[in-house]
């Protein structure tokens, strides 16, 4: 069952929905046709998915949400990933402004290297996108069943963290770098990404559905794509794919 949430601060045409279990955000979501506003927050869910349907870690304690909106170009979508990302780590950043977080492409936020929030997008049937949002308040997922070592919020902050702060926060900060991307373009995006990076300069091994690609990360084009140098000095570009970082043993 959903209950509309009261007494947060919400941007304008907001919708908050809270459940206490749902198979996932994203899915109901979808569901919903993901109407520009919408927001599902669930407390736990029976099966949460990441990129590649792979499973994520949904038990009681940390923040899983989507947050819907609709699009005049769907062909930028792609652009949301960065979108959400500095959205998430603007949030995390000021709850613990003490902590120096950074973003793995396209949109994962780290702590020292170790995963604290991850983001799937997912286009509906009707035009609307639903960009699914976790992040490790409290607890995490065990070693043997992720693929990149975890953190959690709370123990970057040192103490418990309101699952409704973050909410609040979180749609707030989203709001904000929507509408700039709207008003602005990419430009100011990109350069908000590049400015916390992980891994500016390593190398980085990138599985695409053609294959691998290492490489130097070099940066992004005026679209995100992610731009490898190889040994050659050839680029690669990649726009979408696993990356990970075989200089820094992960």
């Amino acid at each position: 069952m959903s209950s509309a949430v009261q007494g947060l601060s919400l941007p304008d045409g907001y919708d908050l929905r809270m459940f206490d279990e749902l198979d996932g955000t994203n899915a109901e979501a979808l569901r919903m046709d993901c109407p520009h506003g919408l927001v599902i927050v669930a407390r736990e869910q029976s099966a949460g998915r990441g990129r590649l349907q792979r499973t994520w870690f949904s038990a009681p304690g940390n923040l899983y949400a989507t947050i819907c909106v609709e699009l005049k170009d769907a062909h930028a979508a792609g652009q949301l990933a960065f979108v959400s990302a500095l959205a998430v780590l603007e949030t995390v950043s000021k709850f613990a402004p003490q902590a120096t977080f950074s973003v793995k492409w396209p949109n994962d936020i780290l702590y020292a290297g170790q995963k604290l929030s991850g983001i799937l997008i997912e286009a509906g049937n009707t035009g609307g996108f639903a960009i699914g949002i976790g992040i490790n308040l409290s607890r995490q997922p065990p070693e043997n069943q992720v693929r990149f070592p975890a953190t959690t919020l709370e123990a970057v902050l040192g103490q418990k963290v309101q699952q409704e702060a973050v909410i609040e926060l979180l749609c707030q900060e989203f709001d904000l770098w929507f509408r700039r991307w709207q008003a602005e373009g990419f430009e100011p995006l990109k350069d908000a990404w590049l400015a916390s990076a992980f891994g500016i300069g390593d190398t980085i091994v990138a599985t695409t559905g053609n294959g691998q690609v290492k490489g130097r990360f070099k940066g992004l084009d005026e679209d995100g794509t992610l731009i490898l140098a190889d040994e050659k000095g050839k680029r690669h570009f990649v726009t979408a794919g696993d990356v990970f970082f075989p200089e820094r043993n992960e």
